[in-house]
């Protein structure tokens, strides 16, 4: 079944009419909601990726119904809870910018198997995007708090395609494997006199065999400072990530990634790096640095991986 919407529908309410292998095709406009996607196999896309909008507009200290505050897990404009999930040519907002004001602001909580997003755009600045599942000791804190199908700790692979993500600390983050594959990563200014920032905060379990990919994209710089930005950051102690023929702007940081507050976990850290135009002789000395052949077997394998 195919449903058409407007903005005058509500894609909720049309969710809860939604059967496996279904697709909502959302016409040009605003879509003021917060939209939660439980349905198997439905697909949802826009008419143009500019042009039609889902956005919502909540963070971490906003007070809800429940007079609790919001926590970072729920700040989300739109949430992906089931598998098989595709979406497409569409905009995903959480208006909560700036970061010094609302802090913690997730526009896309994905938390499903097999998810694909193709020609997406992701807009907020701390936490923009969450790749699931949620670290172990996490799921055992918000037992009770948040709601069941939140909480499944399964492991989830997802692609990004062409897409463009902005935010400024923490962006991405997350225990997926997660392929971004040519998308255009931007680092937004932070509207304050401290303007560090992290693209990715990876928490991957040790069993992880794969985690973030970020291939041939581009890192963009939105900021007012140069050498401000980090690769990556490591959230939990097995943190996983390659950047692989990304194309660097003069925002990120010589030393490449960062160890997490004054916790050891570059000792356990699991971030790699391969370019042929980039001088990293100054990353730090816990990153791996492929070289050519390194970098295309990790590709090549992890594709296989992710395919499966």
């Amino acid at each position: 079944m195919i449903y058409n919407l407007t903005p005058a529908n509500s894609i909720n309410d049309t969710l809860k009419m939604c059967n496996k292998n279904d697709k909502i095709m959302l016409s040009k406009g605003i879509y003021n909601e917060k939209v939660i996607i439980n349905v198997e196999g439905i697909s949802i896309i826009g008419e143009n990726k500019n042009e039609v909008i889902i956005r919502n507009k909540d963070f971490f200290h906003k007070i809800m119904s429940d007079y609790n505050e919001c926590n970072t897990f729920r700040t989300f404009t739109v949430a992906i809870t089931a598998d098989n999930v595709k979406i497409e040519n569409l905009t995903i907002e959480n208006s909560s910018i700036p970061s010094n004001k609302y802090g913690q602001a997730v526009a896309l909580h994905a938390d499903g198997n097999n998810l694909e997003f193709n020609n997406i755009i992701l807009k907020s600045a701390q936490d923009t995007l969450f790749t699931g599942p949620l670290p172990k000791d996490l799921i055992e804190r918000h037992k009770g708090f948040l709601k069941e199908n939140f909480l499944k700790g399964n492991p989830s692979k997802q692609i990004y395609n062409n897409c463009d993500i902005y935010g400024d600390v923490d962006f991405i983050f997350g225990s997926a494997t997660a392929l971004f594959n040519e998308c255009n990563i931007i680092s937004i200014d932070k509207n304050k006199d401290n303007n560090t920032g992290y693209i990715s905060a990876p928490s991957h379990d040790k069993l992880t065999k794969f985690g973030f990919l970020f291939y041939k994209c581009n890192l963009i710089n939105q900021t007012n400072t140069k050498d401000s930005i980090f690769l990556a950051r490591p959230w939990r102690d097995y943190g996983l990530v390659a950047f692989i023929d990304c194309v660097i702007g003069d925002h990120i940081n010589s030393k490449g990634f960062a160890n997490w507050h004054s916790t050891k976990r570059y000792l356990t850290a699991r971030f790699y790096e391969y370019s042929k135009n980039v001088n990293l002789e100054k990353r730090v000395n816990w990153a791996k640095i492929f070289n050519e052949d390194e970098a295309i077997k990790y590709y090549n394998d992890f594709i296989e991986y992710i395919k499966k």
